[in-house]
């Protein structure tokens, strides 16, 4: 299966199936050039060698992990690139999760002013969430996604085999994105997740549709409707900068922030506590953490918060659920943030 996601920037081909088949129907001779970027554990687990060997396409490999989106990797792979010869005409492959999308998707937005790229998401968080809507960046020491780009890949190839090798933590930390969408949306991608078995496959392609339905509506955040998709991510994003990108999965810290939203907007008097309960029932079902961290400072945090990028006039801007599919943008400042996590901590002991 194959569907067209239609932005303003540009159009974006979804291909639904493996990546050997797919490699077989795109147009790859019309590029100058082609250069595939991935992880060493893929080129081992699966043929991703030999399929692009029988295409005379060059591999090149980057280790995994959050460090990995940093400013020496941007700068190691520009230097990758132009040794490989890569010009305006050329194309890039990126096969992996997350990190490494963002790494190359943002170095292919500015590498000699805009070169183009496809993605193979090999993980569930990037092919329900990152791969979606032309985001791109690297993170710096003392922030997440800090330098980035508005950018689409020409082209996204869903290959569900990837996710059999997934360890669970990494299953469930797609997940946390996915109850996300259900949060935002209810409906369909609700009752799929309530499910004892859910369909792998059909939450993915419920989340594809609900994401860039939210970028289409705002594809550069302008209005607001696109901001909405960052629901758990002020408080997440915190964590994960506290915690130096270690300790906590993407999803595990959105998770978290998740649930603080939804105790947030059930302490100032927006949503019923059974709803929070619901919601944090939703991310145990996968075994996912919806508990502030214990041994964090709350005072900690608040350079994290403060220098969120959502921020406007030194308002913080937090994404509040007053139930499912009502979801607001909520105005605040860190003191009444702080107030609220220690009551969120204290009704949780009780």
């Amino acid at each position: 299966m194959t569907k067209t996601l239609s932005f303003d920037s540009s159009n974006v081909s979804v291909y639904f199936n493996s990546l050997e088949k797919v490699s077989d129907t795109v147009r790859w001779n019309q590029y100058s050039k082609i250069l595939a970027v991935t992880h060493p554990v893929l080129l081992d687990l699966y043929n991703i060698k030999d399929t692009f060997n029988k295409k005379n396409i060059d591999v090149v490999t980057l280790p995994e992990g959050e460090r990995t989106k940093s400013l020496p990797s941007f700068v190691d792979l520009s230097r990758v690139f132009f040794e490989k010869s890569l010009d305006r005409g050329s194309h890039v492959i990126v096969i992996g999760g997350g990190v490494l999308g963002d790494l190359c998707g943002f170095l292919c937005s500015v590498y000699m002013r805009g070169i183009s790229f496809s993605l193979v998401p090999t993980t569930l968080l990037s092919m329900v969430d990152s791969s979606i809507g032309g985001k791109n960046g690297i993170d710096l020491d003392f922030g997440k996604n800090l330098l980035g780009s508005f950018y689409h890949p020409k082209n996204i190839i869903i290959d569900l085999n990837f996710l059999k090798s997934l360890p669970q933590r990494e299953i469930a930390s797609g997940m946390s994105e996915v109850i996300k969408y259900a949060i935002l949306e209810g409906s369909s991608i609700l009752e799929e997740i309530k499910k004892e078995k859910p369909d792998i496959g059909r939450l993915v392609e419920l989340s594809i549709d609900i994401k860039s339905r939210y970028v289409k509506e705002d594809e550069k955040e302008t209005t607001g409707t696109r901001a909405l998709l960052n629901l758990g991510h002020t408080l997440g994003h915190a964590i994960e900068a506290r915690t130096a990108f270690s300790r906590f999965t993407h999803g595990e810290a959105v998770a978290i922030g998740s649930c603080f939203a939804a105790f947030f907007s059930y302490n100032l008097g927006y949503a019923s506590i059974e709803f929070y309960k619901e919601v944090k029932s939703l991310f145990e079902k996968y075994n996912l953490p919806t508990l502030y961290p214990g041994d964090i400072d709350i005072e900690s945090i608040r350079q994290y918060i403060l220098k969120d990028k959502k921020n406007i006039s030194s308002k913080l801007r937090f994404v509040l659920p007053k139930g499912f599919s009502d979801v607001f943008i909520f105005q605040t400042d860190f003191e009444i943030v702080k107030d609220c996590l220690v009551k969120w901590i204290e009704y949780e002991k009780n």
